[in-house]
């Protein structure tokens, strides 16, 4: 996925005006967003019609006592999170709490059952391949990729960690990412190599299924 956000890949003007449907929740008409913008009808309508596409907005029809009817123009939620959100601060902040409140063990379990979450979330039960995995990994904001072992088995391999200032102070962070890859994969996952613990990149390995239980 790319770093950019779906804002930074805007067009200023098109960003412009998901800022002032953001302003407004009951809706801006084609007119009321002439104004705001400072452009032409035709030119507003363009960039209605391509965020209406992407289902980053969506039109109803306004009441009017007379006169031609008009349509109201809103955010879709994913149009609301469009808008970036400091996730990552509050996640960290959380965590940290955790740490406090629950101890070292404590926490490992925790991080172990968001992982599952997460994955369970994104893959709605399905296993992945690890080639999947990375890919899904890569999405949530890893630099992750998969490499073949030295018995020609895949890997993935993470150039980053989302939590790795984190990690540095709590060991137990890192069952996130070993929770997360062995329910997507099904499998079990082996820390093989860690940033934290002085090694270049994060690299895991994969092995037999996990039991159920």
């Amino acid at each position: 996925m790319s770093s950019l956000s779906v804002l930074d890949q805007c067009g200023a003007t098109q960003r412009r005006l998901l800022e002032v449907l953001l302003q407004n929740p009951d809706g801006v008409t084609v007119d009321g967003l002439v104004s705001a913008l400072n452009v032409s009808a035709n030119a507003v309508r363009q960039h209605l019609s391509a965020l209406e596409r992407d289902q980053f907005i969506e039109r109803r029809q306004a009441e009017t006592s007379r006169g031609r009817p008009q349509h109201l123009y809103t955010l879709t939620n994913a149009g609301k999170e469009a808008f970036p959100r400091q996730y990552r601060e509050l996640a960290e902040n959380l965590i940290i709490e955790l740490a406090d409140l629950l101890g070292e063990d404590q926490l490992g379990v925790a991080m172990q059952r968001m992982g599952q979450r997460t994955a369970q979330q994104a893959t709605s039960g399905k296993t992945l391949s690890v080639q999947q995995t990375a890919g899904f990994m890569h999405q949530v904001g890893y630099e992750a990729s998969t490499q073949k072992d030295s018995q020609g088995n895949e890997e993935i391999v993470a150039m980053n960690c989302v939590f790795h200032q984190l990690a540095e102070q709590h060991a137990s962070v890192c069952e996130f990412d070993l929770a997360l890859m062995g329910k997507a994969t099904g499998m079990q996952v082996e820390h093989r190599e860690c940033m934290v613990r002085g090694g270049q990149f994060c690299r895991f390995g994969f092995s037999k299924a996990v039991e159920a239980g």
